[in-house]
């Protein structure tokens, strides 16, 4: 890509930019944002303009990247009003009026923001200020709206998002917004085809940056000795650790216990994380239906030493999302994580997974939201086990050494700050 030239006043001819980063969210607890600051913060500045909960300090210092708490973070009920306010003409009343003292004070060069729904207000500032617009896509946004709300059961929450935030609407949105910035980051190569399909972006203006991990977290399996499974030594051990939301497959894997277990008696699918009341009666019910007290576990979230012990513990680690909108534009941060853990991985058919298990050779995959094809991958899995470990030490090896790290995948980050600087 030829070398972009900014007419941009604020873009000095120094070797060190000054990068603003804006997220409607908490620092450093955001995996994502934590890594690209982090990473760029070794060779710029950057700065990081953000929420803060009570007890937090409104100005830190966090490896070398200077965060601003300035933006309050109110209750539930406050927080879905405010929500709902910059959701009419997608500017955040809040984020608007901290961002002009944030730039000036910092002597920000470029603007980076993390997902769709501060775009607009973040596009305005940077206007206005005449800098770089870089616009960070976590996601397929208006298609996770859609599944984030479908399992939703509370009629005004579901007439709030049926007016305020749905797909249609998001779609728009996001077409006028991405066309604007004059840089957009993808997770995988799937979601920057869709852009450049849908919206007609230059694939210039595009770079991906996986949600793949630092290789020191293969660090996190060696420290942690204490099995997870202690009290189930004598179970074949499926798990999922996770969102529980209506994406992510579950019942799938559920369903499919009740073929897995004629072949597997010994088989348990444990399934670990947050959900609320809605997500669980509705996982519990399948559970039910299906006589597979036995074989299914639900699991509230835990802490991060046991989530790196049952990846380390399992026989199986699944990502059985759905295909849909959403789940073909990204890969989550655990399919990196499971590599690193060196256990066998099944996933779901979705593109950007099957893909990388396929090419890569570092695990198997199944028919999305095929309870039978689940079941068969895992019995294939469960009785040439020798063949698993084979897949899973070659996947250790691809994300420890090889191109699926951190490490690997950012450096088209560095290059789009790095080629901004005249």
């Amino acid at each position: 890509m030829e070398k972009f030239i900014f007419a941009f006043e604020n873009i000095l001819k120094e070797d060190i930019l000054r990068i603003g980063m804006v997220l409607d969210g908490l620092y450093p607890s955001d995996i994502r944002v934590r890594k690209e600051a982090e990473f760029l913060s070794k060779s710029h500045e950057v700065f990081v303009l953000c929420n803060r909960n009570e007890g937090e300090e409104k100005f830190e210092i966090i490896n070398g990247v200077k965060v601003f708490r300035a933006i309050k973070r109110h209750n539930t009920a406050l927080r879905g009003i405010i929500d709902i306010i910059a959701s009419i003409n997608f500017i955040h009343p809040l984020f608007k009026r901290e961002l002009p003292k944030f730039i000036d004070e910092n002597q920000i060069q470029a603007l980076h923001v993390h997902d769709l729904p501060l775009a607009k207000t973040v596009l305005l500032a940077s206007k206005k200020h005449k800098i770089v617009s870089v616009l960070d896509l976590h996601e397929n946004y208006p298609a996770a709206l859609t599944t984030w709300f479908s399992w939703r059961k509370n009629p005004l929450i579901r007439l709030k998002n049926n007016i305020f935030f749905n797909y249609n609407r998001w779609f728009k949105y996001e077409a006028k917004m991405i066309v604007k910035f004059d840089f957009l980051i993808t997770v995988v190569h799937e979601m920057k085809e869709r852009i450049i399909s849908q919206h007609k972006v230059l694939p210039d203006k595009i770079i991906v940056v996986p949600n793949s991990e630092k290789k020191e977290f293969a660090s996190s399996f060696q420290n942690n000795e204490q099995p997870y499974f202690n009290n189930q030594k004598d179970k074949f051990i499926i798990s999922y650790v996770g969102g529980f939301g209506p994406h992510r497959g579950l019942h799938t894997a559920i369903e499919g216990m009740k073929f897995v277990k004629e072949e597997i008696p010994n088989a348990l699918l444990v399934l670990v994380g947050p959900s609320n009341k809605d997500v669980k009666l509705h996982l519990e019910s399948i559970i039910e239906e299906n006589d597979l007290e036995n074989f299914v576990e639900l699991r509230d979230r835990v802490s991060f030493n046991s989530v790196v012990n049952i990846m380390k513990g399992s026989h199986i680690n699944i990502i059985p999302h759905i295909s849909n909108e959403h789940t073909e534009s990204a890969v989550p941060h655990k399919f990196y994580q499971i590599l690193l853990s060196g256990s066998p991985l099944l996933v779901s058919d979705c593109a950007p997974m099957k893909r990388l298990v396929v090419e890569k050779e570092i695990g198997y995959y199944f028919k999305a939201e095929d309870p039978k094809s689940f079941a068969m991958e895992v019995v294939k899995i469960n009785k040439d086990y020798n063949q698993a470990t084979k897949k899973s030490a070659k996947g250790y090896d691809e994300a420890f050494n090889g191109s699926l790290n951190w490490e690997h995948t950012s450096k088209e980050l560095l290059k789009l700050y790095d080629d901004l600087k005249v």
